[in-house]
């Protein structure tokens, strides 16, 4: 999710009805040195994510997240303090962070005890099941964050050896749920609607994380919430209707443009050189094939993506790829019986 999950694309998470948000993965050793504004540029939020974001972090000195924890909460702008026990990325790992802690339950309850204490704002903990079948860390990772004093544990149902791929084993979610005296949510494999009710229903978990299902379609949360999933043969996008997709686009765009202008201003000896525009107009490039997955028009965004510079630029591309997106559906005809289209 690094790269994603900025500030923009959180806005339109809670727009379309998230309950919290959390941030990209940031470093608790640079959030502590002097010199740190490209990491602290990690946790800057927009306006509507104040009271509903939470600083998602990573290390392993339980000093360095206490410090980190502290600032953070100084800023006044997070609900809460999210701990990874599970990111299995070898950049992450390599430096003993991620889900290497899943071998260190101990440091796990000394990091939460210091960042709950030096902050005064509730931690959670994001681990997995464990390492790979048969090497379950997650009873471990729970205690240690009870004993730490963590507010909740959030459970990845996979292991650190399948990635973000394969089955979720609900099941064991279900049976660490079980043995929690903390809330316990739900993550990996909630992609929609129905997997988020299978999930639900199968786990007794408290609440669920959407990940990669979330990215250019920010819908996922409002079908989730409604119980609605796609209709038969449509994809992410494919049946919504193409002025709410075209005002989902300007929105999250218009946000970029924001948090551009936001960081070049808190930021100046560290932003980018090109002007906040152009900035905006190149972070939203990546999400324009992804809100335009299942869409006939995304060939056509995808021979103008080196000439977006300006938000006329994206907004010119967009328009383009739902024209294209309006001629099919107009020889296609209604949708079938049972599709969500209209």
């Amino acid at each position: 999710m690094a790269g994603y999950t900025n500030a923009p694309t959180r806005t339109m998470a809670l727009r379309f009805g998230a309950s919290v948000v959390y941030t990209e993965m940031a470093g608790v050793e640079g959030l502590v040195h002097e010199h740190s504004d490209l990491t602290w540029q990690l946790l800057e939020t927009l306006p509507e994510e104040r009271g509903r974001a939470i600083a998602h972090l990573y290390g392993r000195d339980p000093g360095h997240f206490a410090r980190a924890a502290e600032r953070i909460a100084a800023t006044g702008r997070f609900t809460g303090i999210d701990i990874n026990a599970g990111c299995p990325v070898p950049k992450v790992t390599a430096c003993g962070a991620g889900s290497a802690l899943m071998r260190e339950p101990a440091l796990v309850r000394e990091i939460v005890a210091a960042a709950s204490a030096a902050s005064g704002l509730p931690v959670s903990v994001k681990t997995r099941l464990g390492f790979h079948p048969g090497n379950v860390t997650a009873f471990d990772i729970l205690h240690a964050a009870e004993d730490g004093g963590a507010a909740a544990l959030s459970i990845h149902g996979r292991y650190k050896s399948q990635g973000h791929a394969g089955p979720v084993d609900l099941a064991l979610v279900a049976r660490v749920r079980a043995a929690a005296s903390i809330p316990v949510f739900g993550n990996g494999g909630v992609n929609d609607a129905a997997t988020a009710s299978r999930y639900a229903a199968e786990t007794g978990v408290a609440a669920l994380l959407v990940g990669q299902a979330s990215i250019g379609h920010p819908w996922v949360f409002r079908e989730i919430r409604e119980g609605r999933s796609f209709g038969p043969g449509d994809s992410h996008s494919s049946y919504l209707a193409l002025d709410e997709i075209r005002r989902a686009w300007i929105a999250h765009l218009d946000a970029e443009l924001a948090f551009a202008e936001l960081i070049a201003s808190k930021y100046p000896s560290s932003a980018p050189k090109p002007p906040p525009e152009e900035i905006a107009a190149i972070r939203f490039r990546v999400h324009l094939f992804r809100y335009g997955a299942g869409l006939r028009g995304t060939s056509y965004m995808r021979g103008r993506m080196s000439s977006l510079h300006t938000r006329a630029d994206c907004v010119r591309a967009l328009d383009g790829c739902l024209e294209c997106e309006r001629r099919f559906r107009a020889r296609r005809g209604p949708p079938q019986p049972g599709g969500l289209a209209s």
